[in-house]
């Protein structure tokens, strides 16, 4: 194996991925030999990059134990040792020995937040390694060819969930009253505190109620948290008890969903819904509205009041 640190023998003579990077291995037999180049990535990303005065910084100790390494505390510093490569450093001084010689890091390691960052050129140094720095989300790339592990800043998620979130993010902040949506309390107030993305690119609306309470809707996809706003039968944009001065009696019954005779189209319409079908006739002289729902329920207006009821 030509670099063994990065590659661990099981019981059964297999061969596991100990670290992040590109290695070459040769097996002979009989005095035949056959060699395979084995690259190996880490699929989930590491924490806490940071770029400083335009210097990559990385957590010194996952990075260096994720690229196969061993991280231990020695005459004050910090040493690794990637098989025979073995990197000595201290915090706050830019001098490191690499293999016992001296090099000059590009600026010194730092703590910060309890973390131990190393500027992440010394990879390149220590081990070949390719370091860059992706702006756009404000994270660490480190590779050896098509061998990688990445490393995100602590800005990384916000911008990844901002671009997923796209047009949803202005409803963030919105007010709204409950029609008919998760069982709630009808004509109950909730603000929208986020829109949360998941892994499978649908979106989880996070509600705040006026008590305080935190209220996750069902996965959506974005055209149905589109839906759901423009979609009166779910939710309101205005308070209907400050938009429509009815009685407390008719509000009893609207927030059972029920229909009585003499209610107006408004009523009737936040009770039920909107209808499937309507249909106007005139006859002795009197103009007809008639609203049929899907479930084969009939409501007939006459000058805007209902009249009959069929259910």
């Amino acid at each position: 194996i030509e670099k063994p640190y990065l590659m661990n023998m099981q019981k059964n003579g297999t061969l596991k991925p100990a670290g992040v990077g590109k290695t070459q291995i040769t097996v002979t037999s009989g005095g035949l030999s056959k060699s395979v180049t084995v690259s190996s990535s880490l699929r989930s990303n590491l924490k806490y990059a940071k770029q400083v005065n335009g210097n990559v910084m990385v957590p010194a100790k996952t990075i260096i134990q994720a690229l196969g390494g061993t991280y231990s505390a020695k005459n004050g510093g910090i040493e690794a040792k990637f098989g025979e490569n073995v990197l000595s450093f201290k915090a706050g001084s830019s001098q490191a020995i690499l293999n016992g010689n001296p090099i000059r890091l590009k600026t010194a390691p730092l703590t910060d937040k309890g973390e131990l960052l190393i500027p992440a050129a010394v990879f390149s140094d220590a081990l070949g390694a390719k370091i860059s720095w992706d702006a756009k989300w404000k994270q660490a790339d480190i590779s050896f060819g098509d061998a990688t592990l990445t490393v995100v800043s602590s800005e990384t998620a916000g911008l990844i969930k901002k671009a997923m979130q796209g047009s949803l993010v202005k409803f963030i902040g919105r007010t709204y009253w409950v029609n008919d949506f998760e069982g709630l309390e009808r004509f109950s107030k909730l603000k929208v505190s986020d829109i949360l993305p998941d892994d499978k690119g649908e979106f989880n609306v996070i509600f705040t109620s006026a008590s305080g309470k935190t209220v996750k809707s069902y996965p959506m996809r974005s055209s149905e948290v589109m839906q759901l706003f423009a979609d009166r039968s779910s939710l309101l944009n205005y308070d209907p008890y400050q938009k429509y001065k009815w009685s407390a009696s008719v509000w009893k019954q609207i927030k059972a969903g029920q229909v009585s005779l003499g209610m107006t189209k408004e009523q009737v319409q936040l009770s039920w819904g909107n209808p499937a079908a309507k249909d106007i006739t005139t006859g002795g002289g009197k103009t007809i509205e008639t609203w049929g729902y899907s479930n084969f329920d009939i409501v007939s207006f006459v000058n805007g009041k209902v009249i009959l009821i069929m259910m």
